[in-house]
């Protein structure tokens, strides 16, 4: 059986905080550009996209910019809540976590994966949400949920059930 690759010309994420999407350009390589809105992947032809080579430096690619807008967007927002809150965050990190959208350790750390900039924002607030809430309650208890549910405006269980709707394989659409 031939695998089909991951990313075609038609691929887009279209989100709030992250575009991405591919433009056919004489190019003599294949070559991205981030602005504002997201990334765009020149390429030369279709067939750049049956390359495993290809495939590889757009998943890079894509993960490179989202680590980037995850630091200059959702950091500030996660430091602004914890301040907001008057929670004390140690250190805040991004991952490539693909199973877990973030964490918290037992230290103060917060980690939050690269690719919660995929997410719509209300569940990129729910998710740094939760993650402050650890600082408070390291465990999901009743007490975690309430605390959880005063800044959620008491969604906070509706919030992890639309949650449950997302992983990165469906926010990037190919059609």
């Amino acid at each position: 059986m031939i695998r089909q690759p991951r990313y075609t010309p038609q691929t887009r994420i279209d989100t709030e905080d992250f575009q991405l999407k591919f433009e056919q350009k004489d190019v003599s390589i294949a070559k991205a550009e981030m602005d504002e809105k997201g990334i765009v992947c020149y390429y030369q032809s279709p067939e750049v996209f049956a390359d495993k080579g290809v495939q590889a430096w757009i998943t890079e690619t894509l993960e490179v910019f989202a680590r980037k807008r995850v630091k200059e967007r959702l950091v500030p927002r996660l430091l602004d809540m914890a301040k907001e809150r008057g929670i004390d965050v140690k250190g805040v990190r991004v991952s490539s976590a693909k199973g877990r959208w973030g964490s918290c350790s037992s230290r103060g750390s917060i980690n939050l994966s690269l690719y919660l900039i995929l997410l719509p924002r209300h569940l990129q607030d729910y998710v740094l949400q939760h993650e402050l809430t650890h600082r408070l309650e390291m465990n999901h208890s009743p007490r975690f949920w309430a605390r959880l549910d005063e800044v959620c405006g008491g969604k906070a269980k509706a919030l992890r059930k639309e949650m449950r709707g997302y992983n990165t394989s469906f926010l990037i659409q190919n059609n």
